[in-house]
């Protein structure tokens, strides 16, 4: 368990984690037959919930780590979730290579945004321009511009500050609109954790 904790933090606020993400869809209408693409999805620490909410075959997940991605076969085995034919896979190109045609309703990035400067991201707002679904809804969180890296940075030019503003001109072009829903601490995220200052963006086609 010490790779796993190493990779996303005290495993006591997973159970918790899981159910702040899992409401959080269910709040904006994920339902058991939607599709739903976790960007991002690491080791599963809110990819479980996904996965026993929804039908068979409607979750996939990617993460650039291989390690995590064990890590998160790992989880489907030891919650015996294999029945629910979840989809796991590595990638390092938002899926291009591996996810073929597929189309999706949800899509959920959590707390990666910051890692994206603008290449990076445009080559996330095309993936989503052509694998949402015409209804469909993307959400992410990122650092709001009060956050300390922002101000006293440890890693200069580590983060990105992603603002409503800054991603709508970037996804425009794309045909794509977004929104900011709040902070995610109002959606259910752990009150103890520090990133519950995060703001949660929706991206939907224009």
């Amino acid at each position: 368990h010490h790779r796993l904790e190493a990779m996303v933090g005290p495993l006591g606020v997973w159970a918790e984690l899981q159910r702040y993400r899992l409401q959080l869809l269910q709040r904006n209408g994920l339902q058991p037959h939607n599709s739903h693409l976790d960007i991002g999805c690491g080791p599963l620490q809110g990819g479980i919930a996904f996965i026993n909410f929804l039908e068979a075959g409607r979750y996939v997940g990617f993460d650039i780590d291989p390690v995590r991605i064990d890590a998160a076969h790992s989880q489907i085995a030891q919650h015996r979730l294999s029945i629910k034919k979840p989809r796991v896979v590595v990638s390092s190109s938002f899926g291009e290579q591996e996810l073929s045609g597929q189309m999706f309703d949800f899509m959920w990035a959590s707390q990666i945004l910051y890692y994206f400067k603008d290449d990076a991201m445009n080559h996330l707002l095309d993936m989503i321009r052509r694998r949402l679904n015409p209804e469909g809804r993307f959400f992410a969180d990122t650092f709001p511009p009060d956050h300390y890296e922002f101000h006293h940075p440890e890693y200069p030019g580590r983060y990105v500050l992603h603002t409503e503003d800054s991603l709508s001109a970037l996804a425009a072009p794309h045909g794509l609109k977004v929104r900011c829903l709040g902070v995610i601490g109002d959606f259910g995220y752990p009150r103890r954790l520090s990133l519950r200052t995060n703001l949660l963006f929706e991206i939907t086609h224009a």
